[in-house]
């Protein structure tokens, strides 16, 4: 879940970049053409550049597992005679859980909306009596609907009271739609907005492109034309209704900006706004597909790697070759000290702490002539980069998780922690005297050999009963560690531990 999730931060950090882009420096221009491109090349480049990741030595994106709050706990009810009252389930609860219900239910819902538009759209589409024209499907209607294409079929309403002229300037108008396929933006930028539910820049993308197909059409169906009568039929239709949300309409409330948009000037780009995105590409692209570096075995085999080494071309070419012949696979290149006394060891020093089980071939290439003339050797690792050793890295360096894929547990399971916490932890004399009751929130971490540590009140009600809940939690037996890609993990957690003088008492704690 933890690599979808990172996925949606980034893919909608790119759409944002790109949309703000496309703001600042191509908003005024008027080759329709130019930025229909730019927001179709937006669209892929974001869901397509998180796929790809580099090595940098920081993050640039911040990882999801950096934000992700910890795993919060069923609280547990402590009252006055001791008694512990809880949820008798051992299931775990994090704020994730509950974003990721969100998170569906918008998608079943978007998706469920984007069905029935284009099954009600398709179905219009079959029964419908048509016409040929060209290329084009003509469906004439009487209803009080706008004219609108989808694809090759374009539809017409209220033909009865429109001119076989205006009609020909329509037909026209949704030619230009159907040519340049338009309908596949909409497609493509609604199905966006099923995944992509949350962010409001997807609405500001499909205005953008609706603004963009229709100023388009206007351009080329007015080129051979009269202005002033195209303007004329543009009025006359602009009170029609557009019913069918997923279709290239040729009346909305676009009308006055399309008047004054066939009015305007048409201008080339500029070439400096040109150059101003080619060199944003390359920054977007490192921003949003870069990666933290979590293994310090890589950083020692990065320093043997092609681009630390002066390689010849043919070592090159043959580096490529096997890349494309393995795709899936990770390689290196070394180049062997010829005066190493042991071999062996010289190999393994250049290779970092590559475990030698993760070595698939090695191809030795011999008195290969550099530039300078000089012969000289190198070895090509073809080796798989195992999710175990990426998982052990993290182990190593005592990175604490938040969401792992097997999650730490009590053994008993969240009752077992009630019961021992009913032996363990005394409602204070003085305070339930006093009638005080509160909750106290006990963070601590479960380590990979199921110790406890990193004991901390991260929130209390009242400070007088935070060193009753420390205590007790600190008592705790070990528990069975998280694991990562079936390795040990240090994973943290949140007790709410709730004081009530009975159970029919409400704490004081929000």
């Amino acid at each position: 879940m933890n690599i979808y999730l990172n996925y949606l931060l980034e893919a909608n950090l790119a759409l944002c970049i790109f949309m703000a882009l496309y703001i600042v420096v191509l908003r005024n221009e008027t080759n329709f053409q130019w930025k229909r491109g730019f927001l179709l090349l937006a669209i892929i480049a974001s869901v397509g550049l998180p796929l790809l990741h580099f090595n940098a030595t920081r993050h640039v994106v911040p990882l999801l597992s950096d934000m992700v709050p910890p795993t919060w706990l069923p609280e547990i009810t402590i009252h006055g005679s001791n008694e512990v009252a809880g949820q008798t389930t051992d299931t775990t609860y994090t704020a994730w859980s509950y974003i990721t219900i969100v998170y569906g239910s918008g998608i079943i819902l978007c998706l469920a909306l984007f069905m029935f538009r284009l099954s009600r759209l398709l179905t219009k589409c079959y029964r419908a009596s048509a016409y040929r024209y060209d290329d084009l499907l003509i469906i004439e209607s009487t209803e009080n609907k706008s004219a609108f294409s989808f694809f090759r079929y374009i539809f017409i309403g209220q033909a009865d009271q429109l001119s076989n002229v205006e009609k020909l300037q329509i037909i026209e108008h949704e030619r230009v739609h159907a040519h340049q396929l338009h309908s596949i933006d909409i497609l493509l930028v609604n199905l966006l907005g099923i995944f992509f539910w949350f962010n409001p820049v997807i609405i500001v993308y499909k205005k953008i492109f609706i603004q963009l197909h229709e100023f388009e059409a206007d351009a080329r169906a007015v080129a051979n034309r009269d202005m002033n009568e195209y303007c004329s039929l543009l009025a006359k239709v602009a009170l029609l209704s557009a019913d069918f949300k997923l279709a290239n309409h040729f009346s909305n409330s676009l009308t006055v900006k399309r008047i004054e948009m066939m009015r305007t000037i048409k201008s080339k780009i500029k070439g400096w706004k040109v150059a101003a995105i080619l060199s944003m590409l390359p920054v977007i692209f490192f921003i949003v597909s870069c990666q933290d570096q979590v293994a310090s075995e890589a950083q020692d085999i990065a320093k043997n790697s092609t681009m630390a080494l002066d390689i010849p071309k043919e070592v090159e070419m043959r580096l490529e070759q096997m890349r494309m012949a393995h795709p899936d696979k990770k390689f290196i290149v070394i180049e062997p000290d010829a005066n190493a006394v042991d071999k062996a060891a010289d190999l393994q020093r250049k290779t970092g702490a590559l475990d030698p089980s993760q070595i698939v071939s090695m191809d030795v290439m011999k008195n290969i002539q550099d530039k300078n003339g000089n012969a000289r050797s190198f070895i090509i690792i073809e080796y798989n980069e195992t999710t175990e050793k990426v998982a052990s890295s993290a182990v190593k360096d005592g990175e604490i998780f938040t969401v792992v894929e097997e999650t730490a547990t009590f053994d008993g399971g969240f009752e077992a922690i009630g019961s021992f916490l009913s032996s363990h932890l005394e409602y204070p004399e003085e305070l339930r005297e006093q009638g005080v009751e509160g909750k106290v929130f006990v963070q601590f971490v479960v380590n990979t050999d199921g110790s406890l540590s990193n004991f901390e009140v991260i929130r209390s009600s009242d400070a007088r009963l935070n060193d009753a809940a420390l205590g007790a939690v600190r008592s705790m037996p070990h528990w069975n560690p998280g694991k990562q890609k079936g390795v040990a993990v240090r994973q943290q957690f949140v007790l709410p531990i709730v004081f009530a003088l009975n159970s029919g008492s409400k704490n004081t704690a929000g």
